[in-house]
């Protein structure tokens, strides 16, 4: 009963939304849908300075951290609660415009028949299934599975790093390959220009996965860290925003959290330790010699919900360890070279120009 009350709360909320009329004061020719801070790598002031107020962002909290840079810089930003979108009417936005760029689902792109919808997503490529590919989705509420069918036939432009990327979009959003365009991971233009260190500043770098439930947040935050204490080197940790202080364990000696965003580190790291997060496709970006160790203690829990890619499970990205002494074992190995080509396939495409060929693709559309 609470997920059939659930559906009907968004099924009134789009229908009044659908009603809205479209306002004269606020319309749009080009939407900038921003849920990740930075994921647009400079394109989002670039579209400002061609479309001025003609182009509107809107944002969620997620990606709040950007928003004072691009207010000072002139750009009309709007940051999302969605009752704002009906309160104030900013769904007139994104019905006028004729081309809204997108970085992850936008539920409301169900209520509009837009030319160009055009899909960035928000990481360099897929270690978990997502979409369709999560056995959860299917299980979702019948008006929850005709919206995903409606919101991902509006894409008309999926922006892929790799024909493997692809084909993954493909068969998460049920889409036709004829969408796929191959012009790079417009993040990667930031890491393209990144000029790797030959004596690395980071001997290891530790950036797991947000994990909802704290007990098994900690508990894998236990083992890496027991596991990290037995090195005689020391060990940077990046963890999620969302991780608070109370589910972090006792730091090992040699152990230190940091601040520093992922992109400022790569280069400077000799071996990324990571587990189900796209991290791992980023930092090869970095590096001439990149040495990356899955650290995956819960691998059968995600391998269940949401799921795990097929190469990823049968270890084609590299071994998944998941124990502190395979841990320790595999930090003392030296890079793969098999590894390492396994991860640059995913990195295809970018060449550090895929934010110029995103901007001639938004041209286009006029």
């Amino acid at each position: 009963m609470k997920e059939l009350v659930k559906e009907w709360i968004k099924a009134a909320y789009l229908l009044a939304l659908r009603v809205l009329p479209i306002s004269a004061r606020k319309t749009a020719k080009v939407l900038y849908y921003a849920t990740f801070a930075g994921n647009d790598a400079g394109v989002i002031e670039a579209l400002h300075a061609r479309y001025g107020q003609d182009f509107v962002v809107f944002a969620t909290p997620k990606a709040k951290a950007q928003l004072s840079a691009l207010r000072a810089a002139g750009v009309h930003v709007e940051l999302l609660g969605r009752s704002r979108l009906f309160t104030q009417n900013l769904i007139s936005y994104l019905k006028s415009a004729r081309v809204v760029v997108v970085d992850d689902y936008l539920p409301e792109l169900s209520l509009v028949a837009h030319p160009r919808v055009i899909m960035l997503w928000h990481a360099n490529g897929a270690i978990k299934r997502f979409g369709w590919g999560n056995p959860a989705t299917g299980r979702r509420p019948a008006g929850d599975r005709r919206r995903f069918t409606t919101v991902y036939g509006k894409y008309t432009d999926i922006l892929t790093g790799s024909d493997r990327m692809g084909d993954i979009f493909v068969e998460s959003w049920r889409v036709s390959p004829d969408v796929i365009r191959p012009l790079g991971f417009v993040r990667s233009d930031l890491l393209v220009d990144q000029h790797p260190t030959q004596a690395p500043a980071v001997p290891v770098l530790y950036a797991p996965t947000y994990r909802r439930n704290p007990r098994a947040m900690r508990a894998v935050l236990a083992q890496a860290f027991a596991a990290f204490a037995k090195l005689d080197v020391p060990v940077l940790v990046k963890l999620h925003p969302a991780v608070t202080d109370a589910v972090v364990p006792a730091l090992p000696a040699n152990v230190t959290l940091v601040a520093t965003p992922l992109e400022d580190l790569y280069g400077r790291t000799a071996t990324l330790v990571t587990d189900y997060s796209s991290a791992a496709f980023d930092y090869v970006l970095c590096r001439d010699r990149p040495h990356v160790v899955f650290f995956t203690p819960d691998l059968a829990d995600y391998a269940q919900r949401p799921g795990l890619q097929a190469d990823f499970a049968a270890g084609a990205l590299g071994p998944l360890v998941q124990d502190g002494a395979g841990l320790v074992a595999a930090l003392n190995q030296p890079p793969d070279p098999a590894v390492e080509a396994a991860l640059a396939a995913w990195n295809q495409y970018n060449d550090g120009h895929a934010g110029a060929r995103l901007l001639a693709l938004v041209a286009d559309s006029f």
